[in-house]
């Protein structure tokens, strides 16, 4: 009856038993009203974490002789040192390689949304892995890529008082514990350098490879402990420690950066992003995710300052940027909030398979050709003769398919480019403008009016210059479609018979450069063959010829 009046009476105690202040010295305590025939032996087997350690509460409480205690006495009880009822915590966010372990060495397991962690685990992020653990007091942690973490205890003493420490040997984390109300909590953080003690505050504590602690506190205060010394952080506030050193004085924690030049959409890849401000920043840490809280962490990657942040491999979709400088000491700023990234690059502009760029074209004809681009349904085509597509009259022109011909009033160099259009109307961005040449062709020479006599035709027209040809042509008509000469020359000249019919005749030429690019005919130039040159043209063929058959019969055996 006694040990039931015992128990009752020591449960409200501790319902209501108050707690005191000391965030380093972890002095909470509880008020233990002592029931008949109770001794503090064996009070303390009850309720404490390690009953040998009675005497402690004796002294504690100044007993004169620890064997005597009366009822209705009041007695002081550590928190510290109560029995705890283990305290498990819920996965409520896991990405990508998380893992636990019971003990250590042992097999590790994964982890997933709702799974139980309890105190004696070992936790472990991999590259771009994450997880957040939450307890049933509103605490919980964050736990960032590439991190080992140790549930070393977790534990509810008594009714109010919650207790948790937690090992970080590698690695970083984000804090956010709950001060609520009817309920203490206290937690700790130990590293190889340091121990953070914190209750009600959100702060980040990080560990590296050489043996370097930082903390940083968000809001709230906690308390950092290392080689006999504590130093305060209170809001904004930021401290690094040593391996084997004193934690350094609290460092007022750099302001939040700025996203430089933001664009209410990025249309390239890799996305180029640039912090600026936060005076005293040495560096940066940018976290892209998809989620505005940040835990759906795609990319952390840290950039010295002034350097660009480029992220590559990213699909078109809203994103959220974070970020915060890191000063010499490594201590880590205010965030900035979250940024929103809206990027968009597909459908791209297409891959111009022709005309290549600085193509020349003999004519006025240019057949364009493109490959097809997934999402686009249909594609833009800009010609103009600068390459900044200044001048408005040059619209583009809507191409369903992948090529078009093109045939152009003038000569000269002009400059495209295409661009892809998706089925919601989005047009991608141009393609790189390229340039291509409609040469000329030759000139036309220019006639001189034939020469004719009753032996010869002679046909001059003006040189177009070295390594030019010509072609010649004589036509009864006008209209040349039936020439009744056509020769090619390499001067610009040529002599012929005189033709032996009386009329008018016609004649043109024409120039063809060295590649055999030949340019139009000259204007048509007339002459007339009258009865007399024609009769003379005739007989001198025929005496020229009755001359030559007689000097071969002279000399012929």
């Amino acid at each position: 009856m006694k040990s039931k009046l015992f128990c009752i009476l020591f449960c409200f105690l501790w319902l209501v038993g108050g707690a005191a202040a000391g965030w380093a010295d972890d002095d909470r305590t509880i008020e233990l009203t002592v029931a008949r025939n109770d001794s503090l032996i064996k009070l303390c087997r009850k309720i404490l974490a390690d009953p040998s350690r009675w005497p402690e509460i004796g002294r504690i409480n100044r007993l004169k002789d620890f064997d005597l205690i009366h009822p209705g006495q009041v007695l002081i009880v550590p928190v510290r040192l109560l029995q705890g009822v283990p305290l498990d915590g819920r996965v409520i966010f896991v990405k990508g390689d998380v893992t636990f372990q019971t003990a250590a060495g042992g097999v590790r397991q994964p982890l997933a949304v709702n799974d139980t962690v309890r105190q004696g685990h070992l936790l472990r992020t991999g590259r771009e892995s994450s997880v957040e653990i939450a307890f049933a007091d509103g605490t919980s942690f964050f736990q960032r890529p590439d991190t080992t973490l140790g549930l070393d205890v977790a534990e509810r003493r008594g009714e109010r008082h919650l207790f948790q420490r937690l090992v970080l040997e590698a690695g970083r984390m984000l804090l956010h514990i709950r001060k609520a109300t009817g309920q203490e909590s206290r937690i700790e953080i130990q590293t190889p350098s340091a121990t953070a003690v914190a209750r009600g505050t959100d702060f980040r504590v990080s560990a590296d490879t050489r043996e370097v602690m930082t903390a940083e506190v968000l809001q709230g205060s906690i308390d950092v402990a290392a080689m006999k010394q504590v130093v305060a952080l209170n809001q904004g506030e930021g401290t690094a420690v040593k391996k084997g050193e004193p934690p350094l004085p609290p460092r007022k924690l750099l302001s939040p950066p700025v996203l430089q030049d933001p664009q209410t959409l990025y249309r390239t890849l890799p996305l180029v992003l640039r912090f600026g401000g936060g005076e005293g920043a040495v560096a940066y840490r940018a976290l892209l995710s998809s989620d505005p809280e940040g835990r759906e962490v795609l990319r952390e990657k840290v950039v010295g300052a002034g350097e660009p942040l480029q992220l590559a491999d990213l699909a078109d979709g809203t994103y959220y940027l974070q970020g915060w400088g890191i000063d010499h000491l490594g201590i880590e700023g205010l965030p900035l909030a979250p940024q929103p990234i809206r990027l968009r690059v597909n459908p791209r502009p297409p891959f111009i398979q022709e005309p290549v760029a600085d193509a020349a074209f003999k004519g006025r004809s240019v057949s364009f050709r493109w490959l097809k681009v997934k999402e686009a349904v249909r594609y833009e085509l800009q010609i103009a003769s600068d390459r900044e597509f200044r001048d408005p009259s040059e619209k583009p022109e809507v191409i369903d398919g992948v090529s078009r011909e093109r045939t152009f009033r003038d000569f000269g160099t002009y400059y495209f480019r295409i661009r892809s259009v998706a089925s919601d109307d989005y047009r991608s961005l141009w393609s790189d403008a390229a340039a291509f040449t409609l040469v000329p062709p030759p000139p036309s020479p220019i006639l001189e009016k034939p020469a004719v006599d009753a032996k010869e035709l002679r046909i001059r027209w003006q040189n177009q210059g070295e390594k030019m040809s010509y072609r010649c042509q004589i036509a009864r008509e006008e209209s040349f479609h039936n020439p009744i000469l056509e020769k090619r020359v390499t001067g610009p000249e040529i002599a012929l018979p005189t033709p032996r019919e009386p009329g008018i005749y016609y004649v043109r030429t024409s120039t063809i450069d060295p590649t055999g690019y030949e340019g139009g005919f000259s204007p048509p130039q007339s002459f007339e063959i009258g009865p007399g040159e024609a009769k003379k043209g005739w007989e001198a063929c025929i005496l020229g010829g009755v001359g030559l058959a007689a000097l071969l019969l002279l000399i012929l055996p």
